[in-house]
Formats: C-alpha cells, structure tokens, sequence
C-alpha cells in the first residue's frame, strides 16, 4: 500500500515539467524526505499541495481524489487530518527551493513579442493575496486599515517581476503587508542582467531602486511621481530632455542650486533622460479624456530610443497586471480566499501556486515556438482548464520534460485550436477604475461606476523640454 501512494504523484501534463527527479532533487536539498516508509511520501506531498492550487474550491479530500481519480484505485486512501499533517511534515521551504528551479525567462531567441529593439522586456509590479482570518496570519501579515477600520482579511503581499510577452515569473517574493512595494521590489532585482529593460509603475520612483537597477547593468523605464523635481540639463530633439536624480542626502542641494542658479552644485546621483507626454483617449461616442504621463529612464541615446516609442513601450507594463489576474482569477478563483491558517502555511500555499503558474507558462510557451505563435495569442484559462483535465484523467506520469519537445504535448494541441486562439491584435478598450470590494457597504459611488468596457483610440503627444520646465521645477 505504502509502495502504491507514490502514483500520486502527478501533475497531469504539467508533470513533464514538474518532473518527480526534480522534486526528489528539491527535497534531498532541504532535508525533507521523509525518514521512514509512509502511505504520503514526501513526493506525494508536494503533488498534492500543487494539486490543491489547481482544485481550489475542494477540500482536502476532494484535491485528493481529482489527484488519484485516473489511477483507477492504485492509491492509498488517507484522511483530511493526515493530509494536514503532511503538509505541516513537508514544510514550505521545498516549495520555495522549487519554484526558484522553474523561475526565470521562458522564452527562446525567437520568441514574439519578447524583445524591443535587442531590449529583453520585463514589467515589476506587486499585489495582495487575501489569507484565511487567523490570529497568526493577522499578527505576521498584517490587515489594511481605512477610515472605516481594519480590512476583512490579512494580506500578503506578492512582489514580482514579470516577463513581458509571455506572462512568465522572472522573480518572486512573499512579504508581509507593511513591507512597502519599492522596498521589496529590492531583493528582486538580482534577476536582472545587461540587456533587459524593467517597467515599472511610480510606486517604485524611489532613487534607491532606480540606482540599484542600473547597477545591475539592466536599463530602467519608470513613471515618475508628481512632485519628482527633473530640471532640464539638456533639451534633446525629440522632445525629452537629460535631468539628474541626486542621492537623498544630495537632495537639498539640488533644489538650492534650481533656487539660486549659477554653477552647477556637487553632487552625487543618477543621471537619467525624461519623457513627457499627454495621453488622449477617445471612445466611439466621442468622448475624450485626457492625462500627463512622465516618464524616467536610463535609456539615453534619443537616436536609438526615440520618445514616441519608449512612451508607447511603458504600456507593456501592464503585462504584469494580466499575470496577477492569471494567478489571482484564472486559477486561485476570484475572490477566494486561501485555507492556510498559519504563516508557514501561507507561504508554502503562495508558492505552490507560483510553481503552478510558472509551470503552465513554460508549458504555453513551448507550445508558441513550436508553433511560431505569439505566446500572447495562447489563452491562460483554456490552459488552466486542460492541465486541471490531465490531472483527472491521467493514468501514467507523462514523459519527463524535454527541451525541445519532438511533437506537440496534448496541451499544445489544445492551447492551439484555431477556436482557442486570441486575435493576432489586441483592440483598444477601456473602463473606469473603480474599488470592486468596497470596506463600507454605502460605498455608493464605487457601487455607481460604470464599469463597460468602451473602445478607444489613443494618441501619443509629446510635450517638447522648455526653459518653462525648469521653472516649474524650481517652483517646486
């Protein structure tokens, strides 16, 4: 019986990739095998905790018979309370050390939509998960607070920085709510390297970050927060201009010398080229709005990097905002909460969910090379559907992975039906933004937002560097 629980230990299609060498690699390198012949091997256990991503609306025993229900009873038959206490046996540090295996680029030299002009293209950018209402998890995580009170749930917070193109994890972390966006953006930059370029919204306009990113030899494009003081050092001809960002204990005398003027003060910090430019959005009806989009970046040869371009490029960020609803709608399921009542828990459950992610990007990935597709054109819920059927159905751990794979897996032959394709161009759509889970119930006006996508047109307009610039800024 002990010898037949290890067919658990599967993934459906997802398992070529996910393979048992691999996760037998991952457990021998955290001591966590377990020391004695058990009906739920270590193995079996981290399957099943990858399984539970994938079945979230089941109960423990409802995970594990979707896991053995295609081995046609070669399985051991354990309780919910065993299952528990092989989660807690496991531990989360195997899953962390396994979603740092398959973390990373998924895309080859040929993959579309991956690179800009030699530019590899990622976006970072951070969100929330909503965990089970637990002392512990209060106490680690921390709730947000309003003027209404203290939010429902606790929340932690997932940092990433995603592959642009294929929605893929480069990087990812776990930190608790009070842990700021840019602070723990930091530890995520060890990911990059010479030729990439980061995206990155202006939550993450912090001189520490912007200068550890050059430090890595990888270029930066960030949006700049309102009151960033960006005095016009050189006009360029299209419109952008050099600036300068001082270290922080430099500040002060950057705004002295814009007060008095005269030679330029000592200083250290970055220098950096800004992109200013007005976004007019149209809809069919003719309505129009429009909005002020600043930009900075280390990208500073105008000749090779033309503003009217690096601006339409920051939309790419965005990218990271599709993977996040990927990993928080397509397949944790909108607004579920997750079931582990502790933070270990939590953070075991939070990558599991990573590896399940990451894994089926690698899976979609291949299946756009194999086929010359954008990997945008492959659909993430159609994905999540056919792994969640292998799962079921299988009978047999398929192949272990290969790198090339020599004909199409079931999945590609899936994700790649005419019927289950995106369109080859996006259309232009929009909708007001509003909050979807208010904190006070007479939230009239979010309740009263209109919420249909409209078609638009964009234009792109950008405001040439003036001498009026710099006085804004010294007024600043």
């Amino acid at each position: 019986m002990a010898e037949a629980a290890f067919s658990a230990g599967h993934l459906g299609e997802l398992t070529r990739i996910v393979s048992p060498e691999l996760v037998d690699e991952v457990l021998a390198e955290t001591k966590s095998v377990q020391q004695r012949v058990r009906l739920l091997p270590s193995r079996t256990v981290v399957y099943f905790l990858l399984a539970m991503t994938l079945f979230p609306e089941s109960g423990y025993l409802g995970v594990w018979s979707s896991l053995v229900a295609g081995l046609a009873g070669a399985s051991g038959d354990p309780s919910a309370t065993a299952l528990r206490h092989a989660r807690r046996r496991v531990g989360s540090a195997p899953l962390k050390l396994l979603f740092q295996h398959l973390r990373g680029s998924v895309s080859s030299a040929t993959t579309l939509g991956v690179y800009w002009r030699s530019l590899h293209l990622a976006a970072l950018d951070a969100t929330t998960l909503a965990l089970a209402d637990t002392p512990a998890n209060s106490a680690h995580f921390g709730r947000v607070q309003g003027k209404n009170g203290a939010g429902g749930y606790p929340l932690a917070r997932v940092s990433a920085i995603v592959e642009c193109g294929t929605r893929a994890l480069i990087d990812s972390a776990i930190a608790p709510l009070a842990c700021g966006e840019a602070t723990h953006a930091v530890g995520l930059l060890r990911s990059l390297r010479p030729g990439m370029l980061l995206l990155a919204d202006r939550a993450y306009d912090t001189y520490g970050l912007l200068r550890a990113t050059a430090d890595t030899g990888a270029h930066a494009l960030f949006r700049a927060r309102g009151q960033r003081v960006l005095p016009v050092l050189h006009a360029l001809p299209d419109g952008s201009w050099i600036s300068f960002i001082p270290q922080p204990s430099h500040a002060h005398r950057l705004k002295a010398w814009l007060r008095r003027g005269g030679a330029p003060a000592q200083m250290h910090g970055l220098g950096v080229r800004v992109i200013e430019a007005t976004i007019t959005t149209t809809d069919r009806e003719g309505a129009s709005r429009r909005s002020t989009l600043r930009l900075i970046t280390t990208l500073l040869d105008h000749t090779r990097y033309p503003a009217a371009e690096v601006t339409a490029l920051y939309h790419e960020r965005w990218e990271a905002e599709t993977a996040f609803f990927g990993l928080k709608v397509t397949l944790r399921g909108a607004d579920r909460v997750l079931r582990s009542g502790t933070p270990h828990g939590v953070d075991q459950e939070i990558y599991a969910y990573l590896i399940t992610y990451q894994a089926a990007r690698i899976a979609m990935c291949q299946a756009a090379d194999h086929a010359d597709l954008d990997p945008d054109r492959l659909s993430f819920t159609v994905a999540v559907r056919a792994i969640r059927e292998s799962v079921i159905i299988a009978n047999c751990s398929p192949p272990p992975l290969r790198t090339v794979p020599e004909e199409p897996s079931r999945l590609a032959f899936t994700l790649l039906k005419p019927r289950n394709l995106h369109t080859s161009k996006r259309r232009q759509r929009t909708s007001d933004r509003a909050v979807k889970r208010p904190l006070s119930p007479y939230a009239y006006k979010s309740l009263s937002a209109n919420r249909r996508k409209r078609h638009t047109t964009t234009t792109v307009t950008i405001t040439r560097a003036s001498d009026s610039v710099l006085t804004n800024a010294a007024a600043a």
